[in-house]
């Protein structure tokens, strides 16, 4: 969000016909950003040859970028980039003017060890969380399960009953018919069968 905001606020400083280096403004507005966040270790500004014009570390000014860091700066098609210093993450955006050329770039070096420290302290929240959630979505996965398979093993078992009461008993027109799809097939075998019984029937009494 910095580093995005830091290429909004130049940006649109270059779109009033400004230079980058021309824009003195920006070494307090750096400042001001680095102090804001104890994580920053420092905030530089270079142009598109890779010469730092502004940094919140002192000992950095005019000095050139990494070689490897101004071909990523000058090849960005937009967006963040990140690149690596002394161990510590390094998060970068393209500067562009008013013609959609590349103007230089603004880089954020941020201390790495603050927020892996951030990140162990909340880890232990995150994992029990995350393990409670993981109970929670375990034991609605098998109560879900459960009452689906209770309903079809009940259908099942209706079925059962019914095929086995209308075609041993002849007790079909009392008896709890089953439902769905599977249940009207069911049905329609069965009458099928009970058709065929007393045509069956009819032809041995003629015989």
């Amino acid at each position: 969000m910095t580093v995005n905001g830091l290429q909004g606020d130049v940006e649109n400083a270059m779109n009033l016909g400004l230079s980058l280096a021309e824009l003195r403004d920006l070494q307090q507005l750096i400042e001001r950003e680095e102090r804001s966040d104890d994580q920053i270790l420092a905030i530089e500004i270079a142009d598109t040859s890779g010469t730092i014009l502004f940094s919140t570390d002192k000992a950095r000014l005019e000095t050139p970028l990494p070689e490897d860091w101004v071909r990523t700066m000058s090849r960005s098609e937009g967006g963040i980039w990140q690149e690596d210093y002394e161990g510590n993450p390094v998060l970068g955006a393209t500067l562009r003017n008013t013609f959609g050329q590349v103007a230089g770039g603004v880089m954020l070096r941020y201390n790495k060890l603050a927020v892996t420290s951030r990140t162990e302290a909340v880890r232990p929240g995150l994992a029990a969380a995350g393990a409670v959630a993981l109970l929670v979505c375990s034991l609605l996965t098998v109560a879900g399960v459960w009452l689906v398979f209770r309903k079809i093993i009940a259908g099942f078992r209706t079925a059962e009953t019914y095929v086995a009461e209308a075609l041993v008993a002849g007790r079909a027109q009392t008896l709890s018919k089953p439902t769905g799809a599977l249940g009207d097939d069911i049905i329609s075998v069965v009458e099928t069968i009970q058709q065929a019984d007393q045509e069956l029937k009819q032809a041995a009494e003629k015989a």
